[in-house]
């Protein structure tokens, strides 16, 4: 099943393209509904916006919230795959 994952207007070009190619779908974050993940970038932005989504809170299946700064897509498709980052330790 494809992956629904909201990303802002700060995400790259490249991310989104690379994880539109590897069959994610990409809404942007005025989407009003259930997304698997929610990208933003630390660095440029805040998340305000987050009570637009429906699962934000569910704890049981809510959306996965990455931080994209200094990672690559490649990162990024991993983390959304898995569903976890990697170790912190």
């Amino acid at each position: 099943m494809k992956k629904t994952i909201a990303v802002g207007n700060n995400i790259p070009n490249d991310i989104k393209d690379t994880l539109n190619k590897k069959g994610f779908v990409l809404v942007d974050d005025n989407y009003e509904g259930y997304v698997d993940a929610i990208l933003y970038n630390s660095e440029n932005s805040d998340l305000s916006y987050l009570n637009v989504f429906d699962n934000v809170i569910d704890m049981d299946s809510g959306a996965l919230i990455v931080d994209i700064k200094n990672k690559q897509a490649e990162e990024i498709e991993n983390i959304l795959t898995n569903r976890k980052y990697t170790g912190l330790f």
